[in-house]
């Protein structure tokens, strides 16, 4: 029997048989390159260099022909100075219309309607109104202040009584429309240019004028067609008297033809 042990074989194990190479083991390994990572890898020169020169260009070139950056600096129009521009010339009422507009759209449109053509049992027709297209705005001014009852003439075509429609009365309106010559006056200018009307404009001295000879009058007051023709239709205050011309007969004939109010501011006047 013999009791000696075999020294163990190199080659003895799973892979009798076999040699193994570390090196060679791990070359197939080494062989492989890592996985790029996103964000750690270095930008290529290249592309930062091709940046650079264009930054550069880019530069230059705004440095040399931006002109500074002025309008005319290149302009291709003679001497550099634009073309004129024909002009249109602006309303000098235009102002006065607009707020005239806004007063009438908020408080007359109501009853009158935002065209002026009235509405039937409420209010007469405005466009086209003789009282309306008087050579001044005399008695309508005074139908704002005071308001108007009765039967009205409109035209020759028209007749407003607002006794056949509910016996409708208009009140004074001075406060509703601002209280001031200038806002009636503004109201009057639109009224009378609007809807084809072709009265002149009102003036707030126009305005100021025909209400100093009624200023004794009530605000209840209301007018009559009646009282109204008897008021001149021109100029804003008491009518223009040719004194120059005129007989004291005549005067006398004309002061009497004039409502007790207009009449006594005219007496007043003459009295100072």
């Amino acid at each position: 029997m013999n009791n000696s042990q075999e020294t163990p074989n190199a080659s003895s194990g799973l892979d009798r048989g076999e040699n193994h190479d570390v090196t060679e083991l791990h070359a197939a390994v080494l062989r492989e390159k890592p996985d790029p990572v996103e964000g750690f890898e270095p930008v290529n020169l290249w592309m930062v260099a091709g940046i650079a020169g264009l930054l550069f260009w880019g530069g230059a070139y705004l440095t040399q022909y931006s002109g500074r950056f002025e309008a005319m600096e290149f302009s291709e129009l003679p001497h550099g100075k634009p073309a004129p521009v024909a002009t249109v010339a602006a309303d000098p009422l235009a102002a006065v219309k607009r707020d005239g507009m806004i007063a009438y759209n908020a408080v007359c449109a109501l009853c009158h309607g935002e065209d002026g053509a009235g509405k039937a049992g409420v209010a007469p027709v405005l466009a086209g109104s003789d009282w309306v297209n008087a050579e001044g705005p005399n008695r309508l001014l005074r139908i704002v202040r005071h308001g108007l009852k009765g039967t009205v003439k409109v035209n020759k075509d028209v007749t407003w009584n607002p006794a056949n429609d509910a016996g409708i009365v208009m009140g004074s309106q001075w406060e509703a429309i601002g209280g001031t010559n200038e806002k009636l006056a503004a109201v009057l200018t639109y009224i009378r240019s609007s809807w084809g009307n072709t009265g002149t404009a009102v003036t707030p001295q126009m305005v100021a004028d025909g209400l100093a000879a009624v200023k004794d009058r009530s605000a209840e007051a209301n007018w009559t067609q009646e009282e109204l023709l008897q008021v001149p239709a021109g100029g804003a205050g008491a009518p223009a008297v040719a004194a120059a011309a005129a007989t004291p007969d005549q005067l006398k004939a004309q002061l009497q033809a004039l409502p007790a109010e207009q009449r006594q501011a005219i007496l007043k006047e003459l009295s100072k």
